[in-house]
């Protein structure tokens, strides 16, 4: 069904249910009427009757029959006449209803029909009945009762427009809830878009009997589906770079080790031999050669140690609990703070809870803070960072802040080989989780945060 056969339908059946209760109002109102039009005519009847009564009545009969003709007067079921008394002299007697007055609404009906006709007594006919009794003379006056019918007439006008008030603004409503049955399912279509804008790729609109909010739907469906492989594809490709890395310095460490080492173990042994050999002939020059290499070859291998563990933590991180990566986070920034000397602040909280991490979530932890460190070192030229690394049940919720010279362009930098966030960037999306900036970051320097799950598939 198209978007206007739909709405076209929807309002029809609306207008029909409409017209149908107004409908129903009217016959109602039109049956009242009827009612009271036949009520006053059976009065006028009525009040005939009473009048033939009364020029019949003889002298003890007279003056009852009077009181109670002037009492059958007052009825409210007379329509639109007015009965009036008077007396041999003209003198009123009594009248029907002597305090009924014109409404408001009657006046203005009144004013506003006399734009076009100017009402006058003369227009008005009047009957009069002249009765003679035993006592005296009663002439009885009927005429027509203006105020009444122009009250009446105000009081059907101003019906009538609160019915077409009431219809526009019952149709406004159905208009209004109309459309927001048919265009509601394109709200859920922008919100779907928005979850796609944050990488949200597992929601799924449903079927729609519109058919044009169905190719919409079938559309956004079909690109969260291609979105959500080449989101796939993404991680699967991080994950094999950062494999890629990690079997790489693992190659060099084992080179390192197997080569370099080696070269180290045979000269601290022959510096060990030249001086047994030597011996006491030796000279005091000699010795403190033989000295310094020992201390340099002593020095060369505990730093070859530091670069194989940096290297290779992941020896360190199999079955890791907190405090192992702790400790290891712990080394990583005292080195760095060793390294820079005063130049640099590092301010730090650490609190890992009681949970033992996943290889791949605890080598990434500390892959990413050993990369934002190592940028740090080389383009921040900064004096203060900030390292906040905290856990809850569910996640490990990263930070590294410096108020250094910061990154004019995130998104560029990001893309670029060399400076270090394209690779951290990388290693996150193997897991799943994106970098962002702290917006929080101010007078200069920059922010990096990542809300990293505890449990990830590898």
């Amino acid at each position: 069904m198209r978007l206007n056969q739909y709405i076209g339908k929807r309002l029809a059946g609306l207008a029909i249910a409409l017209l149908s209760i107004f409908l129903l109002i009217a016959l109602v109102q039109a049956t009242i009427s009827i009612q009271r039009e036949k009520k006053g005519t059976e009065q006028l009847l009525l009040l005939s009757q009473e009048l033939d009564h009364l020029k019949q009545a003889g002298l003890n009969d007279f003056t009852p029959q009077l009181n109670q003709l002037i009492a059958f007067s007052q009825s409210d079921e007379f329509r639109h006449i007015k009965i009036t008394f008077k007396d041999a002299k003209g003198q009123i007697i009594a009248q029907s209803n002597p305090d009924k007055h014109i409404t408001i609404a009657g006046n203005l009906l009144g004013r506003l029909i006399g734009i076009f006709h100017e009402p006058t007594t003369d227009d008005l006919v009047s009957a009069s009945w002249v009765i003679k009794g035993p006592d005296r003379t009663i002439t009885v006056y009927i005429s027509p009762d203006t105020a009444s019918e122009q009250n009446e007439a105000a009081a059907a006008l101003f019906g009538s427009f609160l019915m077409l008030v009431a219809l526009t603004a019952a149709l406004h409503i159905g208009v209004k809830l109309t459309l927001q049955r048919a265009l509601n399912p394109l709200k859920e279509a922008l919100g779907q878009l928005e979850d796609l804008a944050h990488n949200k790729y597992d929601g799924v609109l449903k079927e729609s009997k519109i058919s044009e909010v169905k190719a919409v739907n079938d559309a956004i469906n079909a690109l969260s589906q291609s979105l959500m492989q080449l989101e796939n594809s993404r991680q699967m490709l991080s994950a094999k770079l950062v494999s890629s890395q990690e079997d790489e310095r693992a190659r060099i460490s084992r080179d390192l080790h197997d080569e370099l080492g080696q070269k180290i173990a045979v000269i601290r042994y022959n510096t060990s031999y030249l001086q047994k050999t030597l011996g006491d002939t030796n000279t005091d020059n000699a010795n403190q050669a033989i000295n310094d290499i020992t201390l340099a070859t002593k020095d060369i291998d505990q730093e070859l140690k530091k670069i194989l563990k940096e290297l290779r933590p992941q020896e360190h991180l199999l079955n890791i609990d907190n405090n192992s990566l702790k400790n290891l986070l712990l080394n990583l920034i005292n080195g760095w703070q060793s390294t820079t000397g005063n130049e640099c602040q590092f301010n730090y909280s650490i609190e890992l809870g009681d949970i033992n991490f996943a290889q791949n979530i605890a080598l990434t932890v500390f892959r990413i803070t050993q990369e934002a460190l190592t940028n740090i070192a080389k383009h921040a030229n900064a004096s203060h960072v900030t390292i906040d690394i905290h856990t809850d049940t569910a996640y490990i919720y990263w930070s590294v802040i410096d108020n250094g010279v910061g990154i004019p362009d995130w998104n560029q930098s990001t893309q670029q080989r060399g400076n270090g966030l394209a690779g951290l960037q990388e290693r996150l999306w193997s897991i799943g989780v994106e970098l962002t900036i702290i917006p929080q970051v101010e007078h200069g320097g920059f922010g990096l945060s990542a809300k990293i799950p505890l449990i990830n598939a590898n």
